[in-house]
């Protein structure tokens, strides 16, 4: 009868141990799960870097842009200053006569079929944007109104399109920055 007993706490025993194991293997199984869930996000934080890193390059290239911008605007201020002596044709009459011919994808301003100048843009990345890449005077025209007249036909065509604007060209950026009336178009990052 001592021999049953002890089989039997033996067999108690070893159910005991039985169940013991397979809790210890239900919560490695837990942890196991919650492992994977993390591995999971790791990897996704992981495939954004790439694209944050690019995101930040292209900020750090357009606040160099903006640099840019404005050392040239410099020059263009002294280059004012030495022509001032210079007869010049009175700007309003610089551009009277001139018309804005829409293309594709931007403005021209012509007159006599000579282009003054041009703004053009792309489609954005959402559908609702434009990114503004491109703005050009024609140098005998520097120094006035022109960029900011087809900057303002720009933003007109955009708000009649319910579009936003996105500013890679550096004068466009510029001043988006310097005017609180492009506040309602500019689409910021």
């Amino acid at each position: 009868m001592a021999m049953l007993k002890t089989i039997k706490t033996s067999m108690n025993d070893i159910k005991q141990a039985q169940d013991g194991i397979k809790a210890s293997m239900d919560g490695l199984k837990t942890e196991l799960d919650t492992l994977k869930g993390s591995m999971e996000r790791v990897q996704e934080q992981v495939k954004d870097k790439p694209a944050k890193f690019k995101s930040s390059l292209s900020y750090l290239k357009l606040g160099i842009g903006d640099l840019k911008a404005e050392v040239a605007g410099i020059k263009q201020g002294f280059a004012q200053i030495k022509d001032a002596g210079k007869e010049r044709e009175p700007e309003a009459s610089l551009i009277a006569g001139a018309e804005f011919v829409k293309e594709a994808t931007g403005f021209k301003l012509k007159r006599a079929d000579r282009i003054i100048g041009e703004i053009t843009y792309a489609e954005g990345p959402e559908p609702h944007t434009w990114m503004a890449n491109h703005t050009y005077v024609d140098p005998e025209y520097r120094g006035g109104s022109v960029a900011k007249l087809l900057l303002d036909r720009l933003v007109e065509e955009a708000r009649l399109q319910e579009k936003m604007i996105f500013p890679v060209c550096s004068y466009v950026r510029a001043q988006f920055k310097r005017h609180e009336e492009y506040r309602d178009v500019w689409h910021e990052y």
